[in-house]
């Protein structure tokens, strides 16, 4: 049986209100009380109910996480980032999966701001397309953090790879390879991270002098099957492209399984790079050259942004955003190794 907040007053002789304002640094108990109650409670395993102190304090300890799939490799890293400072909180993490629908996200909001939740992280879907859901979350001053999909429409703290650097730096790569006629796939148009990894690919080939064409701009919306698709078109057209920068390992990945179906040698007459570093770039064949942006402290980043604003150690100024940014790095492989 577990052990109660009476149990430790019988043992230490005194009343189990006594304790409880103990635990709970009462300043009217002295610190003499305040430090034989806490070590009793650690000699007994005692543990604060954490409901019963929500009640008190007005908190759930529980934060609300919302994702586009659980099961992809950047959002399960990010998630182990988050539910370490969590932990380390005492926090308990509800995680919903938006399946990249704009209703699943806003019901799920709705949901957790409904009393469940002290504060709610979120990774936008690529379909959303309208933030009346969440700028009702901010006018009821439920703490909101974005990351990794975030919008320049909330002025909300947002967690973020260095999507442009990193674009900017895969094309660059992909330039001193020797590649001079590159093609982009793109992301969802909406999404920012999207816009600044496509951002960075055309000031790369501006800054080296090399044209921009709109045809080799090819836009995937983030699935296999596009990319595929997309692929076997823009080969079809221009068969002299040297060069793929996909905007995640995914569409990369796709990629190059595409061209080698279609007899292009990978990276003797095509070098593809990618965006992400998941598991998959080091097993397809040839190995993916990629940009690493480490997920697993974009969560982590935005965990502790949450919890600073849910305990008031600081926050976002009225009226101005704060955007952290997490380096990222390019990481060299077979598929650009000409």
């Amino acid at each position: 049986m577990a052990t109660t907040i009476k149990d430790i007053a019988a043992a230490l002789g005194c009343s189990p209100s006594t304790v409880s304002r103990a635990l709970h640094d009462h300043p009217q108990i002295n610190e003499g009380t305040k430090r034989a109650v806490r070590v009793m409670a650690k000699k007994m395993n005692f543990q604060i109910n954490q409901v019963a102190a929500g009640l008190r304090k007005h908190k759930t300890f529980c934060i609300g996480v919302i994702v586009p799939s659980i099961s992809n490799y950047f959002f399960s890293s990010t998630l182990s980032g988050i539910q370490e400072v969590a932990s380390k909180r005492q926090y308990q993490v509800l995680i919903c999966q938006t399946n990249e629908s704009e209703e699943e996200e806003e019901r799920y909001i709705r949901a957790l701001s409904a009393g469940r939740v002290d504060g709610i992280l979120l990774s936008v879907s690529k379909a959303t397309k309208k933030y009346r859901h969440l700028t009702d979350l901010i006018q009821q001053k439920i703490p909101l953090v974005l990351f990794d999909r975030t919008t320049d429409k909330l002025d909300v703290f947002k967690v973020e790879a260095e999507d442009y650097t990193g674009g900017y730096r895969a094309v660059e790569h992909l330039i001193d390879k020797g590649c001079r006629k590159i093609a982009v796939l793109a992301g969802p148009e909406n999404l920012i991270n999207s816009q600044n990894r496509l951002r960075g690919y055309k000031d790369a080939l501006k800054d080296h002098e090399l044209p921009l064409n709109k045809a080799l701009i090819r836009v995937c919306d983030f699935s296999r099957s596009k990319a595929r698709e997309e692929t076997i078109e823009l080969f079809s057209t221009h068969p002299d492209v040297d060069g793929v920068f996909a905007v995640n390992d995914e569409l990369a990945v796709e990629s190059i399984l595409t061209l080698k179906s279609l007899g292009f040698k990978v990276p003797q007459q095509v070098s593809v790079v990618g965006f992400g570093n998941y598991p998959i770039a080091q097993i397809v064949d040839p190995p993916l050259s990629t940009i690493s942006h480490n997920p697993y402290l974009i969560g982590y980043k935005a965990a502790q942004n949450i919890m600073g604003q849910i305990h008031e150690e600081h926050g976002v100024s009225p009226g101005g955003e704060i955007r952290e940014l997490i380096a990222s790095e390019l990481i060299v492989r077979d598929s650009t190794n000409r």
